[in-house]
């Protein structure tokens, strides 16, 4: 019976991206363009997050440990099993901000516009080149007052229990700009709903509990800085990861 209701809900959470694709495409195609790109484009990404949301009937409980000062921009790393961890970021994060991610999401329809129109930076993980040059575009939109989003881990299975240990790039990049870092701990969105393509797997509504931890300054960092940097953002997500809902 768990099985059906989960696989009945991945069916139903595909329905609606269908039904965004249909209702947003040709706003998305038409506005998201020109000097004030950016803007429109985060108003249409909450839109979307609070429909899709709302819809799968899920929830959302954040907690911030310090006020986001909402002037400064921030390299946000966060830990990521679930889908919803795209989904849900625009809603908890009150800036504009530009997603670091996987160059197979060219491949989804209209949410790939968004890579297209330079809101969104594709990594290509199959290419050590291609990966260097999304850095490269992700300072240039730093150095422009946007906030940067990535995953750390660089990818799931939905067999692991436990985080990956985290790639250097995000680390590299905040040192380099001078940008901090700003932790966040998805608590439980794996336990709602994980990898689309594996039916076998969670899927149902319920409240997604995200913590947004103090930022970490690199004032004064350097490269070989890099390392303490990196695992000092892995212990603070994990820390939380771990806790108790």
């Amino acid at each position: 019976m768990k099985k059906f209701l989960s696989i009945s809900f991945f069916l139903y959470i595909g329905f609606v991206y269908v039904i965004f694709c249909i209702t947003f495409w040709i706003p998305i195609f038409l506005f998201v363009r020109g000097e004030n790109k950016y803007r429109k484009a985060k108003a249409i990404k909450f839109l979307w997050s609070k429909w899709m949301s709302s819809l799968a009937g899920v929830k959302l409980e954040t907690v911030f440990l310090s006020k986001l000062d909402l002037k400064k921009n921030y390299i946000i790393c966060a830990n990521h099993k679930s889908y919803l961890d795209i989904l849900l970021m625009y809603q908890i994060i009150d800036q504009d901000f530009a997603f670091l991610g996987k160059s197979e999401l060219l491949k989804w329809p209209v949410i790939n516009i968004f890579f297209k129109r330079g809101i969104d930076i594709p990594v290509y993980r199959d290419s050590k080149t291609r990966a260097a040059e999304c850095l490269v575009l992700a300072e240039k939109e730093i150095k422009k007052g946007r906030s940067i989003v990535i995953f750390p881990e660089g990818g799931w299975e939905n067999s692991e229990t436990e985080m990956r240990r985290f790639k250097n790039g995000a680390f590299q990049l905040a040192i380099d700009t001078n940008c901090p870092i700003l932790p966040l701990t998805f608590k439980n969105n794996y336990d709602l709903f994980k990898d689309h393509k594996d039916f076998s797997g969670n899927a149902k509504p319920g409240l997604a509990k995200v913590v947004v931890h103090d930022y970490i300054s690199v004032d004064k960092l350097n490269r070989k800085d890099l390392v303490d940097l990196r695992e000092q953002t892995f212990q603070v997500i994990n820390k939380e990861l771990k806790s108790e809902n």
